[in-house]
């Protein structure tokens, strides 16, 4: 599977104006068809066509020029790939979601990924939207999660969540192939959950909940994308599998 996929995108304005186009010649035959008159008769398909959608047109038009700032800044967004931004990383029903969505690929990268195996991962809840990640996996899914060694950690997360994230990626690598925990060794500064051709990320600053930071919904053809998914894939190669780390008891 390609990692990037690009898609044609018709920039707003353009599409307004051809839209707006084409209804004008929908209009201006209509007026032909129904009218027996000639062309430039009074009352003719060109008076009808005028006075009838003149005025409109003059207000839609100021309208639309009005806006067409507006639209060449959606335009830039989606040049760049961008879906949507999030002013938190709080959203536990958009991730859920967003994961859900997936039909190949997920791939995670954090500092302990532990909030995320709590909220998805959580095969004792009675709630479906909490197990979206097991049901990722039951459906052939391929889940990569890449996280910081513990030496990269802050301290209470060296303590308290790695411990947690690590007993619950050695329970669900033990029912599932198609899961796999790989540890980097270096301090991490983003965080990202990938669905396919699609990508969630932001950053992960000191001191600070990453779910109290915001992110970025954009596509994998993205530049800003692009380089995420590469360094994922670059630091993936060279990080230690969950499978050969130390026992929790030399790490605690």
């Amino acid at each position: 599977m390609s990692m990037y996929q690009k898609g044609f995108v018709i920039p707003v304005r353009w599409a307004i104006t051809i839209v707006a186009l084409l209804l004008l010649g929908v209009l201006l035959a209509m007026s032909i068809i129904m009218t027996d008159k000639s062309f430039l008769d009074n009352d003719g398909p060109v008076w009808v066509f005028a006075s009838g959608v003149a005025s409109g047109l003059v207000v839609t038009l100021a309208q639309f020029f009005l806006s067409w700032a507006d639209a060449k800044a959606i335009d830039r967004f989606r040049a760049m790939g961008v879906e949507n931004v999030l002013s938190n990383r709080d959203e536990e029903a958009y991730y859920g979601k967003f994961i859900q969505s997936a039909r190949t690929q997920v791939d995670v990268m954090g500092s302990t990924a532990t909030r995320l195996m709590q909220d998805f991962a959580d095969v004792e809840s009675p709630k479906p939207e909490k197990k979206a990640l097991i049901e990722a996996l039951r459906k052939g899914v391929e889940v990569r999660i890449l996280v910081a060694t513990p030496e990269r950690l802050e301290a209470r997360e060296r303590i308290y969540k790695y411990p947690v994230a690590r007993k619950l990626f050695e329970s669900i690598a033990a029912q599932y192939p198609n899961f796999e925990v790989r540890y980097f060794d270096a301090t991490p500064i983003a965080a990202f959950v990938r669905a396919d051709h699609q990508l969630v990320v932001g950053p992960l600053l000191p001191g600070v909940e990453s779910k109290h930071t915001p992110a970025l919904h954009v596509y994998n053809h993205s530049p800003y994308a692009a380089s995420y998914l590469n360094y994922f894939e670059k630091t993936w190669t060279s990080a230690t599998p969950v499978s050969q780390m130390p026992p929790l008891e030399a790490t605690a």
